[in-house]
């Protein structure tokens, strides 16, 4: 039965072949294996904290005459989970786990109008099937704005983000330019609303993608005064864009944040943010911790 090593040498080698031809690196995944845009991670997936705090400046605190009104601090850590659909058709049914160590630093400048300056920086983890490596996502936001009265408020915001790793699929530049207004009702009775509008053009750009698209956004919370120090903020915003680049077109963004010492020179605030109703991404969630100095 001479025939027998031969035939256990043979399934060893083709084992082995088929081990090594299923083995993969971060550069083998190219950006023509994606679907399309992944809100989310390109579109920065982050939470709503800067949109939706109070727009009126605490009565107690002197403005100074200096030209640096405020200063921000933000960190936060955010988990995301893209499912096949990801990727093209009858490609692969591996999902995508990211993960996501941010910080940001911000200036307010000028009285009315305003100009806030914020320069995102995270590093990232990316892990498709059993390949995994570390990226890189800097960017830089600006948004004039100016406050009618202590209630309405409107502005230009102007960003752009970039993203690089040793996966081609997952790198990308993203640049965008948005309308928005914002509203907060009185807070006489213990407890007020404020809501945020938004609709804006949105320019990726990678080694396949460059159509530009539409995206509105709306977003309400709700303001529970708990004390004199402390509100509870949850709120939701809905996500639409009528485009064909994306890979879903419409969403929704959820979370709470806790305001500590709203009425001092300086706020601190923890949230939690996620994202449903989402035909890629699976799972969401960031954890954050905020810093604002009036001065």
């Amino acid at each position: 039965m001479r025939f027998v090593p031969f035939y256990l040498s043979a399934i060893t080698i083709l084992s082995v072949s088929s081990l090594f031809a299923d083995h993969r690196a971060p550069n083998d995944y190219s950006a023509s294996e994606r679907e399309g845009v992944t809100s989310g991670y390109y579109l920065g997936f982050s939470s709503l904290a800067d949109e939706l705090r109070q727009l009126r400046r605490p009565s107690d605190i002197p403005v100074t005459d200096g030209f640096i009104k405020t200063f921000y601090l933000d960190f936060h850590y955010a988990n995301q989970e893209f499912n096949k659909e990801f990727f093209i058709p009858t490609y692969t049914d591996d999902t995508v786990e990211h993960d996501v160590y941010g910080i940001t630093i911000g200036l307010g400048l000028g009285d009315n109008p305003n100009l806030d300056i914020k320069i995102p920086l995270s590093a990232s983890r990316f892990e498709v099937g059993h390949v995994d490596d570390s990226g890189f996502l800097a960017g830089i936001e600006l948004f004039p704005n100016y406050r009618i009265n202590e209630y309405i408020a409107w502005g230009v915001n102007l960003a752009h983000h970039n993203s690089s790793s040793d996966f081609p699929i997952f790198d990308e530049s993203m640049t965008s330019v948005s309308f928005e207004t914002m509203v907060e009702s009185s807070t006489d009775y213990g407890m007020n609303w404020s809501g945020r509008l938004s609709l804006g053009r949105y320019f990726p750009s990678n080694d396949i993608n460059d159509e530009s698209f539409w995206l509105f956004k709306g977003a309400i919370a709700l303001h529970y005064h708990l004390h004199e120090n402390f509100t509870m903020l949850p709120f939701v915003r809905f996500n639409y864009s009528n485009g064909d680049v994306l890979t879903d077109n419409l969403w929704w963004d959820y979370g709470a944040e806790f305001i500590l010492m709203p009425n001092a020179p300086w706020n601190f605030s923890f949230g939690i943010a996620g994202v449903g109703g989402h035909n890629v991404i699976e799972e969401g969630m960031e954890f954050y911790f905020s810093t604002k100095g009036n001065f």
